[in-house]
């Protein structure tokens, strides 16, 4: 359903008057992000897929869509979204998706959200629908202003529809599981990253590393033999989702998200599990400073829940380029914080 003059129109009409608003689908990341002030605006009626080209592995949907539906879709035609965005309970919807930027287990080898991002539309500050970029990689030139929204969690503006590049389904995949520690598990990741395997995914947890294989039956034959292991269930929807037992601290605001290069050791503190090849993880929260470590090892960390911090250079950056496209902040989002106090 098209409802695209409607959130215009609320969204003038709150520029007009001076009134703040929020953005929000339908909640499925209520539980990890900081409470923000603002009238709510809920684009989860302006929902459905535009446009939808097989043969260009491109799709359009509004941003109530619900990642779920898209995936139905796409999928009859064999494809997929690559970046495997967490569904959360099957709440997820595209606009959500793309606001927030999160990628699923297998980012470093099919790509992230931002990745995914072709073109969208836009609702300024201002009340102005803008468009960026198209349906196909060529048109992306100059300021790449859709793929900036990635990540920006509302705060440039209200997202109305978003071009998507898909990726084909693999023909078979198959998940490995190996018996080993953090530091072991990240020396054989590196190892083998290497080597021509068809790995599309890995999740560390509990001394067990998991691989996921997509491709053919006789590449999965052919590493599987040569990489070892045994075969284990599919539990990637899981992992995705934040259903898995690592996540089980995310209800108490617990858990920390550090991103951070691959081969950095664990050998100080030992994660409760990563993604990435390693180059996401997660800690709890009690005992040590994270921001400490991430610093020291050129990382990024967000304790899920709180506030996000950003230093002193970042924050004048966001502001510069908030005062573009919403120079009376019309628009609240988890963004909205101070930077840190260390710079």
């Amino acid at each position: 359903m098209d409802q695209a003059d409607l959130l215009v129109e609320a969204i003038r009409s709150a520029a007009e008057n001076n009134r703040q608003i929020r953005i929000a689908g339908q909640g499925s990341k209520r539980f990890c992000l900081p409470e923000v002030g603002g009238e709510m605006l809920s684009v989860e009626e302006h929902s459905g897929i535009v446009a939808y080209e097989p043969a260009e592995l491109v799709v359009t949907a509004r941003a109530g869509t619900p990642l779920k539906e898209l995936e139905r879709v796409v999928a009859r035609e064999g494809q997929k979204l690559g970046a495997e965005p967490p569904e959360f309970n099957g709440l997820g919807t595209v606009g959500g998706a793309v606001a927030a930027g999160f990628s699923g287990p297998g980012r470093p080898w099919l790509g992230s959200m931002r990745d995914c991002v072709l073109g969208l539309e836009l609702v300024n500050g201002r009340g102005e629908r803008m468009q960026f970029g198209g349906q196909v990689m060529k048109n992306v030139a100059g300021y790449d202003v859709s793929r900036l929204n990635c990540g920006a969690f509302g705060s440039l503006g209200l997202i109305l529809s978003v071009s998507l590049r898909l990726n084909p389904l693999p023909a078979h995949e198959q998940t490995l599981s190996f018996e080993m520690d953090a530091e072991t598990a990240l020396g054989f990741c590196r190892e083998n990253a290497r080597a021509p395997h068809p790995i599309t995914a890995t999740f560390w947890y509990s001394d067990r590393l998991l691989l996921r294989l997509s491709g053919t039956e006789n590449a999965l034959r052919t590493a599987q033999a040569r990489l070892g292991g045994e075969a284990h269930d599919d539990n990637w929807r899981t992992i995705r989702d934040h259903r898995h037992d690592a996540f089980s601290q995310e209800s108490t605001g617990q858990l920390v998200r550090v991103i951070c290069p691959p081969n950095t050791s664990t050998s100080d503190v030992e994660p409760l599990a990563w993604e990435w090849g390693g180059g996401l993880r997660w800690f709890h929260a009690d005992g040590f400073r994270l921001d400490d470590y991430a610093d020291q090892h050129s990382g990024w960390t967000w304790q899920i829940g709180q506030p996000f911090v950003i230093n002193a250079g970042q924050k004048m950056l966001m502001e510069r380029i908030r005062g573009a496209f919403d120079p009376n902040s019309v628009f609240v989002s988890p963004l909205n914080f101070e930077a840190s106090d260390e710079d």
